[in-house]
């Protein structure tokens, strides 16, 4: 870190951080510069403020270790003079600059910057326990960042994996390509049975039929025997 961060230097952190705000917002999966849906939920609403709120975290810590993994680089006075005091030498320097700039690289990317922050975490980590043990100073600086790594981390990692188990739907299993179709058969058209109110006009010629056909074999026959009779009368 600066050992006497100024004015300036926060004027320059701004201009890179706006520099990759504006690379950020071509990035996919990121919710800079995007405008707020008409019909958003609450919930909705909520999560949408969380990830820009992430996503602004990211966007400082990357801004911070870019300029600070820079400075190693390139050699600065006050980063040679501090690996110097450690007593390891200048190669921890390199090494150091180097994981910062490349974490400080992926930390833009919306899909890299849990991975970034882990990496860069374990960084601070190391950096926390030179400044105490070896340095003999509180790391202020380091835990700051320390703490911002956590916060990227849980968001990008642990808490996704939450929020995926949640919303996760059950799967629907395909149907084998074998399987036995049920056919169903088509149903019989419903038939009206006339009921002995619907048909008086049959019912009734049944009924006068039925005296006519038992009455006309006789007939002849009465008609036959009267001359019998007469005939016997007259004999």
């Amino acid at each position: 870190m600066f050992d006497k961060p100024g004015f300036l230097h926060a004027l320059l952190l701004a201009l890179v951080v706006s520099a990759l705000y504006a690379l950020r917002k071509r990035l996919p999966g990121t919710q800079l510069g995007r405008g707020r849906d008409q019909f958003e939920s609450p919930l909705a609403r909520r999560r949408r403020r969380q990830l820009i709120a992430l996503e602004c975290t990211e966007l400082a810590l990357a801004g911070v270790f870019l300029l600070v993994g820079g400075a190693k680089l390139i050699g600065r006075h006050d980063m040679v003079e501090l690996f110097r005091s450690i007593g390891v030498g200048q190669w921890l320097r390199y090494l150091t600059g180097v994981l910062e700039v490349a974490g400080a690289a992926f930390m833009i990317v919306p899909l890299a910057s849990g991975a970034s922050a882990v990496m860069l975490g374990a960084v601070m980590i190391s950096a926390t326990l030179i400044e105490l043990f070896v340095l003999r100073r509180p790391p202020i600086a380091a835990m700051a960042c320390l703490s911002g790594h956590t916060y990227v981390a849980w968001s990008r990692l642990l808490h996704r994996t939450e929020s995926t188990k949640t919303l996760t739907l059950p799967a629907i299993e395909p149907l084998p390509a074998n399987a036995p179709t049920i056919e169903l058969a088509p149903a019989d058209p419903p038939t009206m049975e006339p009921t002995p109110a619907d048909s008086p006009t049959e019912s009734g010629v049944a009924l006068i039929i039925l005296p006519v056909a038992v009455s006309f074999p006789y007939e002849p026959c009465r008609q036959s025997a009267r001359p019998t009779n007469a005939s016997k009368a007259s004999g």
